[in-house]
């Protein structure tokens, strides 16, 4: 396979893997910094078997870390441009918000701040 259809085979393969509501919100959460499986679940109101299991899929991908503390697994980011690539489809869902203010203002509340 030559290099270039790797690359577009991985970037795909990546965006696949953020292709997901809950994977998104778990991305800003762990954008405010390192959070255990509980907060999450917490946080995004499901259980904590699928908390886990897209943390597994993002881990799997180099989306997140994992560091063990005791009995408690915190995750991060592994990178903070996971945030930047969210913040520009979030530019780009706001400059094509044709359902006027409500939308834009959720957009922004879900925009990620550095």
């Amino acid at each position: 396979m030559p290099l270039r259809q790797r690359v577009f085979d991985d970037a795909a393969r990546l965006f696949g893997v953020l292709a997901h509501p809950t994977r998104l919100r778990i991305l800003t959460l762990l954008h405010r910094g390192e959070q255990d499986v509980s907060s999450l679940r917490d946080a995004l109101g499901v259980p904590g078997a699928n908390v886990s299991q897209h943390l597994a899929l993002l881990r799997s991908h180099h989306v997140v870390t994992m560091r063990r503390q005791g009995a408690r697994i915190f995750y991060a980011l592994r990178d903070p441009r996971f945030a930047d690539v969210l913040n520009r489809c979030l530019d780009i869902l706001d400059d094509d918000a044709s359902q006027g203010r409500a939308l834009h203002k959720a957009i922004d509340l879900v925009r990620l701040r550095t």
